[in-house]
């Protein structure tokens, strides 16, 4: 099997008559791999291992490991007595000590000497050493954050973040960090870096929540913002005037649509195109075409039936695709049906 479908896929093991099989799962189908596992002795250890007294598998292929000492760490990781392995091969560094190598998430491991960040940085990935980390005050946090609870420091991509609050850290989904002092939007780095930027602005920590893609409310605000890994910085977060976070709603089939009491909005900017904002829905086809169309294409009200067209819009220094509404003259919305 290739690289890249063991990276894509999930594997589960199950035994059937009275063999033992791997199903991978990914890329929109499933593949059943019959394993020499013995079925007395076999153990599925998660994320694609498992193994038996004698033998080590990884997505249902034989590994090179010592089945005694063998264990899964999560998150890709595991070992045996001598070796460290990542997503099914031997890591490439030989330098782990693997009876003392932990991997506290993705992003972050340890071994004897210290704690090491996984860093991606144009076109490869490195383990770089998080200075003065220590293994036994550290937790990985996720989206490249650790933080060491009774130090009090907070570390970013192994950097530390000076400024943020160890112990009430939190992320609010993959694009905001909240503590006890502020809310901080997530600036990428873009496709060739794991690095990220942090821009506070104002909003109420306390109270601050992540509703869907594209929106967050606090106790009096509701706030929109782009979600692209390349291109999301504090240019492309905004307060959305007049609109109240008590009235406020994800209108989730639609990528980027809220209704706001008697308003429609999309990508945060009101669709004026709706005529009947309290009774706008989308018209959802059949499931079996609802599971192959990339997007709904019909909407309607109590008055009219729109068809969802894509458009780029404008959105300062960026161009973001956006479903625009446009009504369907004479259509019917009582009957109009999704085929």
């Amino acid at each position: 099997m290739g690289d890249e479908m063991q990276r894509a896929s999930v594997s589960r093991y199950t035994e059937r008559d009275g063999v033992v099989v791997c199903t991978i799962s990914g890329f929109g189908g499933e593949v059943v791999v019959e394993t020499a596992l013995d079925p007395k002795t076999w153990s599925d250890l998660g994320d694609g291992y498992a193994k038996d007294a004698a033998r080590v598998l990884y997505n249902g292929d034989d590994i090179e490991a010592d089945a005694a000492s063998f264990v899964s760490l999560r998150y890709g990781y595991a070992k045996d007595a001598e070796t460290v392995f990542s997503q099914g091969a031997p890591e490439e560094t030989d330098s782990w000590d693997a009876p003392s190598f932990v991997a506290f998430g993705r992003n972050y491991v340890a071994d004897h000497r210290g704690v090491f960040c996984i860093r991606y940085t144009y076109d490869c990935y490195e383990a770089v050493e998080v200075p003065g980390a220590d293994p036994r005050d550290f937790e990985e946090l996720g989206l490249g954050f650790g933080r060491a609870p009774r130090a009090g420091v907070v570390y970013n991509n192994g950097v530390v973040e000076e400024g943020l609050d160890a112990s009430s850290i939190e992320l609010r989904g993959r694009w905001f960090v909240v503590d006890r002092n502020g809310v901080y939007h997530l600036g990428c780095g873009g496709k060739h870096t794991d690095t990220v930027t942090l821009s506070r602005f104002d909003a109420d920590p306390r109270s601050f929540t992540v509703l869907g893609e594209h929106y967050a409310v606090d106790a009096e605000n509701v706030f929109y913002f782009l979600n692209d890994d390349g291109d999301a910085d504090i240019a492309t977060l905004r307060r959305i005037v007049d609109v109240a976070p008590a009235e406020f709603e994800v209108l989730e089939v639609f990528d980027g649509y809220a209704r706001a009491g008697q308003l429609i909005l999309n990508h945060g900017v009101v669709e004026s195109a709706i005529v009947d904002p309290a009774s706008f829905e989308a018209i959802l086809p059949s499931r079996r075409r609802r599971l192959e169309a990339l997007a709904p294409g019909w909407a309607r009200d109590r008055l009219h039936v729109y068809e969802m067209r894509p458009q780029l819009r404008a959105m300062g220094d960026f161009h973001c695709e956006v479903l625009s509404a446009q009504i369907v003259p004479g259509a019917d919305p009582a009957t109009f049906r999704s085929v």
